[in-house]
């Protein structure tokens, strides 16, 4: 008796999406508590991070996870240093920022590291070649300093290194959508994947700008966007919906395709153009 492993591997990536789903819902009442509702990677450091993904010569998925699980770091870093240093000894902060400053490459690398290993289809990075590159970069560092980095930063991140990135729900939409998935269209959504982590904050910005007329905002307008910047299905969404326009779909399957990607990610149709345009006007303003 033959089993259907493809019917097993859809049940798998259903339970997956709705489990993430519920996951983003709890990760947006944390954050509505008043806890750094602002991204902590700029584009010039997603953009180092890309090319250091070149140099380690890993996937495309362990390329926009490292970007993931270096934002979270980055901020449970700076709560956890906050609470141990500045509130026992803020005159030691000063000191504390620069050291993390020096630190910051390594601790990218150790990003790179950690999920390079966690991810079963690419390379897993020796030590030894991890001290290469970082030497070829002019960053001189022993592999005691490699390995303790790397040990920091698992656990900062409380061991957990699950980080869901954009493109892996792009793929999820793109397996799940009725519609012929060529290689044109799977590199165009590598291509939009790059650019919406590398501007992500200036989509955001003018996502924000287009519902309500204002450039800046309040810390509390902060908090009702977040509805959006938080939740990367309903970017992933806007992203496919942007691959198909650009590569010149007829209009009945751009209207259909809205409707069954509004559908899975319960958000209405209108929430998700707003987006495509605003990354086609990105896309038309570099």
């Amino acid at each position: 008796m033959q089993f259907r492993t493809d019917n097993y591997e859809n049940t798998y990536m259903v339970e997956w999406f709705m489990l993430y789903k519920k996951k983003v819902q709890n990760f947006k009442m944390f954050y509505y508590n008043g806890t750094l509702p602002y991204k902590s990677c700029t584009p010039q450091v997603v953009e180092f991070i890309f090319k250091l993904a070149d140099m380690c010569g890993v996937n495309n998925s362990v390329k926009y996870k490292c970007v993931e699980l270096y934002d979270r770091f980055l901020s449970e870093y700076f709560i956890y240093m906050y609470t141990n240093v500045y509130n026992k000894h803020p005159n030691k902060w000063p000191k504390v920022l620069e050291l993390l400053k020096k630190k910051s490459f390594l601790q990218v690398m150790s990003c790179m590291q950690l999920v390079s290993k966690n991810d079963q289809q690419s390379l897993s990075l020796k030590l030894r070649d991890v001290k290469t590159i970082l030497k070829r970069t002019g960053h001189i560092y022993t592999k005691k300093n490699i390995l303790s980095s790397e040990i920091e930063v698992f656990h900062i991140m409380g061991y957990k290194l699950n980080e869901t990135s954009i493109f892996m729900l792009v793929e999820y939409f793109l397996v799940t959508i009725p519609y012929k998935i060529t290689d044109n269209l799977y590199s165009t959504c590598l291509l939009l994947t790059d650019l919406v982590y590398i501007h992500q904050q200036e989509l955001y910005d003018r996502i924000q700008y287009q519902r309500t007329g204002c450039r800046n905002y309040t810390y509390c307008e902060k908090l009702e966007s977040l509805d959006i910047e938080l939740d990367k299905i309903t970017t992933a969404a806007a992203l496919v919906i942007t691959a198909f326009y650009l590569l010149n779909s007829t209009d009945t399957i751009n209207e259909e395709l809205c409707r069954d990607l509004s559908a899975l990610c319960e958000k209405s149709t209108d929430n998700l153009i707003i987006i495509s345009t605003v990354l086609i006007s990105i896309i038309n303003s570099i």
